[in-house]
């Protein structure tokens, strides 16, 4: 049987069904630029008000803003290529453009999973995930993962089934 594939992350097993889905949250993203701006903008009110030059103070408010999105850059390249899958066997990470890494991990052979949100991240729904494995040297760390407490109930329910599914 011909190994199926979803999102780019191939299924070790073709009756394997999604239970889950994940991405990183655009959050962090956009909050990383609100300094840049505001200082882009308190530049802009000096310039106007102080020098009486709207045109100086655009000029500032511009070069700062392009500097607050291109120094996000990276963050956004990585948010749009963060896919994790949790399926009724596995869990699939995949993270990366240039340097692609995929892991797969049986739910069975998980410990631990560790959520650990930020402020923020309690606000918007986001946060680090660290799965542990029971090897131990195979653990998955995900950043500002998007609805991370439902990936780790996810996790957990399909690790009960599957034990709960042997001990029969």
């Amino acid at each position: 049987m011909a190994k199926r594939k979803l999102r780019g992350i191939q299924f070790d097993s073709p009756n394997e069904r999604e239970v889950f889905h994940a991405k990183e949250s655009w959050v962090p993203v956009v909050l990383g630029c609100i300094p840049i701006l505001l200082l882009g903008i308190v530049a802009f009110v000096v310039a106007w008000r102080v020098f009486s030059n709207m045109r100086v103070g655009l000029i500032i408010l511009g070069i700062l803003a392009v500097v607050a999105i291109a120094s996000r850059v990276p963050r956004i390249i990585a948010n749009m290529d963060t896919d994790v899958i949790v399926t009724d066997k596995r869990l699939y990470a995949r993270t990366g453009i240039v340097d692609i890494r995929d892991q797969v991990c049986d739910l069975s052979n998980i410990s631990d999973v560790t959520v650990d949100p930020s402020v923020f991240g309690r606000i918007f729904d986001y946060a680090d995930v660290r799965v542990q494995t029971r090897a131990g040297e195979d653990d998955i760390n995900l950043r500002a993962i998007a609805h991370a407490y439902d990936m780790r109930r996810a996790i957990s329910q399909g690790g009960d089934a599957i034990r709960d599914e042997r001990r029969k």
